[in-house]
């Protein structure tokens, strides 16, 4: 299994977790995310995922 798909497994689990409504929250933004990400080219809407991704996590 590559580190990824750990990484996936992993916040999936974290997700399945979350009480209903946190889930839905969840959900809800991360297909906000995807919608937005559409307007863009994948390789550059993808860095710049991984961009916010990080400064998140840095916080």
């Amino acid at each position: 299994m590559k580190e990824e798909e750990a990484s996936l497994m992993i916040i999936q689990h974290a997700i399945e977790k979350l009480d209903v409504e946190k889930k839905q929250q969840v959900n809800a933004c991360a297909g906000a995310i995807r919608e937005v990400m559409q307007a863009y080219d994948d390789d550059y809407a993808g860095l710049a995922l991984m961009l916010i991704a990080a400064e998140v996590a840095a916080e």
